[in-house]
Formats: C-alpha cells, structure tokens, sequence
C-alpha cells in the first residue's frame, strides 16, 4: 500500500510543469540590428496587474492589441552621422524613443526638439546594460550627447531580490538655442519571478519581473528661462531569456504615490489586422490649448481630445515647484495663486504636451 502510495505521488510531481527561477544576462538584451515588433493594449488593463509582485507567480495577461510599432535598434552612425561624431562612440546602438515632444516648441518659443533617439551599451566591468548617449534634432540641428553619468538599466545577473539604485545625468544642447538636462536615479528591483502568457506567449513562459522607479528633474534652458519640472515615473518590465524584448512592459506615472498607468506595450508578432487602424492616442500642440490664457477669471480650461481617457495635468510655477496636479480634470481653479507665468504638462500613454500658463 505504502509503496502504491508513494509511486502514485511520484507520478504527481513527474507530471508537474517544472517551476524555477530564471536569470537574466547580457545576451537577453537587444543588440545593433534588432527589429523588434510590439502591440500596445489599452492602460485599462495596467491596474490589475502592476500590484502582482512575488515568488512562483502566474501572470495572464488577457490583451487586446490596439496598434504596432517596431523598434529598430540602429548605431549612431548609421542613425545620423553628426550623432556618431558628437558622441565620440561609435560601439553604441539605439532606437528612436519619440518623433517629438508636442507642445515644448511653445516652451521653447517656437525651437523645437524632434527624432529623439536613446543609444545603448553593454559593459563588461561590472557587468551592466546601459543608456550612454542620446541624440535629437533641436531647431532642425542634429546634436548627440554621452551621458556625463550613465543610465545603467541592469546589472547582471539579474535574479530575483536584486535591488540596485545608480544615478544618472545627461546635458544636450545646440549653441545659440537651449537645450535640456535631466538628471535623476533610477532604482531597479526584481520583485518577482514565475510564468506570464500574452497574447504572443500562448504558453506559461518562464520570467522575472522588474520593477524600475525613475527619480528625475528635467530642465530646460531658454536664452534667460531656465525651468527645472520634477517627474516620478515606474516602469514595469516582464523579461524571459532569449528574446532581447520585454514580454510585457508597463509605464506608470507615480504622483503622490499612486501609479498611474501611461503605456501597455508587450512583444508580439505582425497583426495584419492592425494595418488599418489609427492610434487611438494622439498627442500633439494643436491638438491642446489653455483658454483663457491669460486666465483672469481664475479659471483655466482645457480643451483635450475626447479620446484621452486617462491624462494627468501637473501645473509648475517658474521655480519648478509642483503648484497643483489632477487626474482627468478638464478645468482648474487657479484663483488662489499668485500672479505670474506657470508651466502646464499634460500627460497621456507616454506621450507629453507643455503649455505656457500666464496667471
């Protein structure tokens, strides 16, 4: 009986799908050539799943692709030669992070900042994936710039329980027309580890999860406007051996602790049905506008495309001082502060518009 027992339970565990833990490395990182091809699903669907940290997880992710975009990683020389000159390096590679920043051109008193793109490295010493250059056409000029401390993603091997926090700076600029600093750190926990299934993973696939808070103060600078704007953002990334790309990766905006969720994007393959549609998010100038502006009654609303669903409005004054900040709030009360000029941001699936306030 004893020994029925104890072969019946052997057949059990044999019959168990194998559960372990995985280890990220260098080569699980995108190299110079990739094209890597990702769907984005609606925010709606980031709430439930942002919360999921913890050993031996099951994450199943029930999405429904809304459009596609490929990521090209590229070497600067290849991206725009001035880039590969200016940066000094021609080991890096990256990819285009966005076509442009909608609205800072009214910041900027009509500059505006457009193929923004963020180069990588792998190092050996310690071993570490990074972000050490970055390049953009800023009034039609294209300028490139190394990080004067880089952005360092991971560091390998990345296991479950790895915390690590490194800081990061980065000065791009063309003469005679301003520029932007960022400057911050970034702290990257592996907070979980088990299987995920996506609509392209059809199969438990084993994973760890990451958990990268970004502490960072972007300023501007302006002929004698220098404007320093605080941001807390959290990403949420999904990562399995061997496929260079996130399985899944979410983007949240962290404003007095709680997420918000920008972007849902996870790799997948070609989706002849997507070819059709448009973007249900677009982000741009024209597309949002103050009024009144000045706001002399001491209310400003905001006209905003009805397709935004979910955006975020942070008001800054000169000093870069977070003075208000709502969720899908179309209108503010402005009257109990004080006269002078404010900068608004507006933030909707990862994509930003500035608009210039006079009180």
């Amino acid at each position: 009986m004893l020994r029925h027992l104890l072969l019946a339970t052997l057949t059990v565990l044999l019959c168990q799908p194998l559960r372990a833990q995985i280890t990220i490395t260098a080569n699980d990182m995108p190299v110079s050539g990739d094209s890597l091809r990702y769907s984005e699903a609606s925010v709606l669907s980031a709430y439930s799943y942002i919360g999921e940290s913890g050993a031996d997880k099951s994450w199943n992710f029930k999405l429904t692709p809304t459009s596609q975009g490929i990521d090209y990683y590229k070497k600067a020389l290849q991206v725009n030669p001035l880039f590969a000159l200016s940066l000094g390096n021609l080991s890096c590679y990256g990819t285009k992070i966005a076509d442009s920043i909608p609205g800072l051109s009214l910041l900027l008193s009509g500059i505006n900042i457009s193929d923004m793109y963020t180069f990588y490295n792998k190092k050996n010493d310690p071993p570490s994936f990074q972000a050490e250059a970055f390049g953009a056409s800023i009034g039609g000029f294209p300028v490139g710039s190394a990080y004067t401390t880089p952005d360092v993603l991971y560091h390998f091997p990345l296991t479950y329980g790895d915390d690590t926090a490194t800081d990061f700076a980065l000065n791009i600029g063309a003469p005679g027309v301003g520029g932007i600093k960022m400057q911050g750190y970034r702290r990257t926990v592996v907070d979980g580890w088990g299987t995920i299934t996506t609509p392209y993973f059809t199969k438990p696939t084993p994973c760890i999860r990451v958990r990268s808070e970004i502490v960072e103060t972007d300023s501007i600078t302006m002929d004698s406007l220098s404007l320093g704007l605080p941001r807390t953002t959290v990403e949420y990334k999904w990562l399995v051996n061997g496929q260079h790309y996130p399985a899944l990766w979410i983007t949240t905006l962290s404003i007095a602790g709680f997420d918000i969720p920008l972007s849902v994007k996870y790799k997948d393959k070609y989706r002849p049905e997507l070819n059709t549609k448009v973007r249900n998010i677009t982000a741009k100038a024209d597309d949002v506008f103050a009024y009144p502006n000045p706001a002399s009654d001491g209310w400003v609303r905001f006209e905003i495309p009805n397709s935004w669903t979910d955006f975020t409005i942070e008001l800054f004054d000169m000093q870069g001082r977070l003075a208000m900040s709502y969720i899908n709030k179309r209108q503010l009360d402005v009257s109990g502060l004080p006269h002078g000029n404010y900068v608004v941001r507006l933030t909707t699936e990862g994509s930003v518009v500035y608009i210039k306030l006079l009180r």
